[in-house]
């Protein structure tokens, strides 16, 4: 007898991250700050005292401490997660049954679709506007619609850079009573986070990550905010050691330097400002359809011919992210912006 793969799982395609090597790296969102290079000292000597023989701390105690003196929350109403993804795969998987109901809008992070089909929920997928903008109207008419179990979007959105704001997301959690996973992992970005008050609902989970602003994705870190129920609820069924010893141990160090992190914001902000502003005057070049203004990390440029400048730019040992029409580009050193902004230049301004 051989084994059969069922149907869900039998025809997908690994995740495949653009792999080469190229000098500049502009594809993924990373911060272009690397904090184990400048606190190197304190993370070795952080991990040095891990006992490499013992479970890590299965609640995470110290650093959600630190993550909720930084950003003002009760650690009580946090849980941390290997990276905000593990944290979506178990609210998906224990919080809606199979064939429940999961809305979610186009564009949107693509992960939240595919996460939906592996843990078997019924997809429904909301296109935006033309302008792409998305308002609490929007998502409450879809929810009337559709009525979903969950509702799940990224606030500011990935890919398209727009936020929306504070007033809107809880007056949509107010006005339904779905669960609402909101994606915070932009938001330090921008300043329309809800964080603080998510605790007040009872129909709210509120992700947030540690590879964007933060810049360490190399350690897989992510958290949930939520009220006392769903936090108790996540905590039974989210894996008993789910965050390592050394993430842990290399998270508390960096929550610890919290004006450090907020020197970091301001300095990928103004990258990304610096980045908009030298792509903005290209507008004018052919093929250009669209420019978004960020409130992220990443600039969301609109084209006639994406696939002609992503292959123009790679050739030039620079890689962004190519989604359909659309180029996502992530801000980064003052050498690589300019280097894209030459590049991107040269190649808008040749006759395709």
């Amino acid at each position: 007898m051989t084994y059969e793969l069922n149907e869900k799982v039998k025809n997908l395609i690994p995740y495949d991250p653009v792999a080469g090597d190229y000098e500049i790296r502009l594809d993924a969102n990373e911060s272009f700050i690397d904090p184990g290079k400048l606190f190197r000292e304190d993370f070795l000597a952080a991990v040095a005292a891990v006992d490499f023989n013992r479970y890590p701390d299965p609640a995470a105690t110290e650093l959600r401490k630190k993550f909720g003196a930084f950003y003002g929350v009760d650690p009580e109403n946090v849980v941390a997660g290997n990276g905000s993804d593990e944290l979506i795969t178990v609210i998906l998987g224990a919080f809606l049954r199979p064939g429940d109901k999961l809305l979610s809008f186009s564009p949107d992070f693509s992960m939240y679709q595919f996460y939906g089909e592996v843990y078997e929920k019924t997809n429904i997928v909301a296109e935006k506007q033309e302008d792409l903008i998305l308002t609490a109207g929007d998502v409450i008419d879809a929810v009337r619609k559709n009525r979903p179990n969950a509702v799940l979007l990224s606030n500011p959105c990935s890919p398209t850079s727009l936020v929306m704001s504070r007033e809107d997301v809880l007056h949509i959690v107010e006005n339904t009573s779905a669960l609402i996973i909101l994606d915070e992992a932009y938001m330090d970005f921008s300043d329309q986070s809800i964080m603080k008050v998510a605790e007040k609902y009872d129909n709210l989970i509120l992700l947030k990550t540690c590879s964007k602003a933060l810049g360490v994705a190399a350690i897989r870190l992510g958290f949930a905010v939520s009220c006392p129920k769903i936090i108790r609820a996540l905590n039974c069924v989210r894996s008993p050691y789910n965050v390592n010893a050394i993430t842990q141990a290399i998270g508390t160090v960096l929550f610890s330097k919290p004006e450090y992190i907020r020197k970091s914001v301001e300095e990928i902000k103004k990258s990304r400002t610096y980045l908009y502003e030298n792509i903005k005057k290209l507008a004018n070049s052919p093929g250009v359809r669209s420019l978004i203004k960020p409130e992220t990390n990443f600039v969301f440029l609109e084209l006639d011919h994406a696939e002609f400048v992503y292959n123009e730019l790679r050739k030039n040992s620079i890689i962004v992210r190519k989604l359909g029409d659309y180029l996502r580009i992530t801000a980064g050193t003052q050498k690589e912006n300019d280097r894209l902004i030459q590049a991107l230049g040269e190649i808008l301004t040749r006759k395709i």
